[in-house]
């Protein structure tokens, strides 16, 4: 069991360490192009506006050539770099503030008096790391700080779920809390949000998402011995409408696939993985190679073109001189 605590764990951090690698690759190239070139985007800009205009009119043939699209696809990386950066800001916010918006309204409850949890935390040492939120409505357990993580159960679940289901799902959370899992998701969907048009972001933050939470199963499994319960507990959260008002930033997937997964993982289920997994894999690989390729192309094109060579000779209008 311990093998394959280990072997999940190391599986995300490797999705972990590829989406900032990735991520700050690409936005190392978009703002040191931008810095270094902005002057030259300026100048490339009025001369390209001059030359199809001089005429008195914009002639197709002189407007779509290299020197005017070259012109235009370093701004087109700044626009995108900006909405990139508006993105993250109103992400971060969004995620920040969840946790006066949803947790601070309900009070928290003594876990000493509870029946079920004052027989399960004695041996799980977890002195102020778990707070029980009173919401009888509310079915719901997860992981959420940045810096200092605590496992959040609303007394709803604590009912709902058995003794032995609510110690597997504590068991759960707290390897979230030993791994600073809801830190590494914050960072990982900030950098999504920067680099939105990478199609790979997606796909390692899925991969990320399904190793650390089945890392965190086999961690509960290892103490409890009870992978039929957890696997009850999740089938019943996965039922429940709770878990959609949990923020991103927390440390619970709320994808059903990856649940579904986890489940029939449980319960020792083979599944063939789908047929369109590597199409997509691939797709997403080439994709955004593709888009970093353009990005890279559309800012330092100009060290690749010198000068102004912007040619255009029609019946109309003559661009290589005006006047």
């Amino acid at each position: 069991m311990n093998n394959l605590i280990t072997t999940q764990h190391r599986k995300a951090i490797v999705c972990f360490t590829l989406i900032v690698l990735i991520n700050f690759t690409i936005l190392s190239i978009l703002i040191t192009g931008i810095v270094l070139g902005i002057k030259g985007y300026i100048s490339d800009t009025r001369f390209a506006y001059e030359a199809v205009t001089c005429c008195g009119s914009i002639c197709s043939k002189c407007f779509f050539t290299l020197q005017t699209i070259s012109t235009i696809l370093p701004w087109g990386c700044l626009v995108i770099l900006f909405i990139g950066i508006c993105t993250a800001i109103h992400k971060a916010i969004f995620m920040l503030s969840w946790n006066y918006r949803f947790i601070r309204p309900l009070t928290p409850l003594s876990v000493d008096t509870h029946p079920k949890l004052n027989k399960i935390l004695p041996a799980m040492h977890l002195s102020g790391q778990l707070i029980l939120l009173d919401n009888n409505n509310l079915r719901c357990a997860f992981t959420s700080g940045l810096w200092k993580p605590k496992v959040y159960l609303s007394s709803g679940i604590c009912s709902y779920l058995t003794r032995k289901e609510l110690l597997s799902v504590i068991l759960h959370e707290t390897h979230h809390i030993k791994h600073k899992d809801p830190l590494k998701l914050f960072v990982i969907q900030i950098l999504h949000a920067l680099n939105y048009f990478l199609p790979i972001n997606r796909l390692l933050i899925n991969q990320y998402s399904s190793a650390s939470e089945k890392a965190a199963d086999d961690s509960a499994i290892n103490f409890s011995r009870e992978p039929l319960e957890l696997a009850s507990a999740l089938v019943k959260l996965s039922k429940s409408n709770s878990i959609d008002n949990l923020s991103t930033s927390a440390a619970f997937s709320k994808d059903q696939n990856i649940v579904e997964d986890r489940i029939k993982r449980l319960l020792e289920i083979q599944t063939a993985p789908p047929y369109f997994c590597k199409k997509y894999v691939y797709f997403s690989c080439v994709m955004s190679l593709f888009v970093a390729a353009v990005i890279y192309l559309s800012l330092f094109s100009k060290s690749i073109n010198h000068g102004h060579t912007l040619e255009c000779k029609t019946r109309t209008c003559h661009m290589t001189k005006c006047g």
